[in-house]
């Protein structure tokens, strides 16, 4: 196993991916770790249009986060510049923190936020409707 470094990867299939990335030259693939797919942004500030990219989950269906490709697969490696590089591990971040909250240890306990039992405002809507 090769040393791990952060990079841009252009795929046969035109996909573009951000990920860290390990050279495995046993199997001549490559090690991919929380890949994630780029994708062009554009909006609109005033009478400019302003063009950039966004990052998004490659694979949604699975909760690994290590993908390994055949580097026949691949068309261009690159570095990630640092600026692109902290983007990615704010982006990477992000989303480990949205799968934490959707946990079980995470919720809030059943009761909490409720100011009553169903039974208790039926009743108490029940003796309103009675003295009107």
């Amino acid at each position: 196993m090769e040393e791990e470094f952060y990079a841009t990867i252009k795929l046969l299939s035109g996909e573009e991916l951000v990920s860290k990335v390990c050279y495995l030259p046993d199997e001549d693939c490559i090690l991919l770790q929380n890949p994630m797919e780029v994708e062009c942004a554009k909006r609109r500030k005033g009478n400019f249009e302003v063009t950039g990219f966004q990052l998004k989950e490659w694979v949604s269906a699975s909760f690994d986060d290590q993908f390994i490709i055949k580097k026949d697969h691949v068309i261009t490696i690159s570095e990630l510049d640092n600026q692109i590089q902290e983007f990615y591990e704010q982006s990477i971040s992000r989303l480990e923190n949205s799968r934490n909250l959707g946990k079980k240890g995470n919720k809030l306990p059943r009761g909490s936020g409720y100011l009553g039992s169903v039974k208790e405002m039926k009743k108490s809507l029940e003796e309103i409707y009675k003295r009107s």
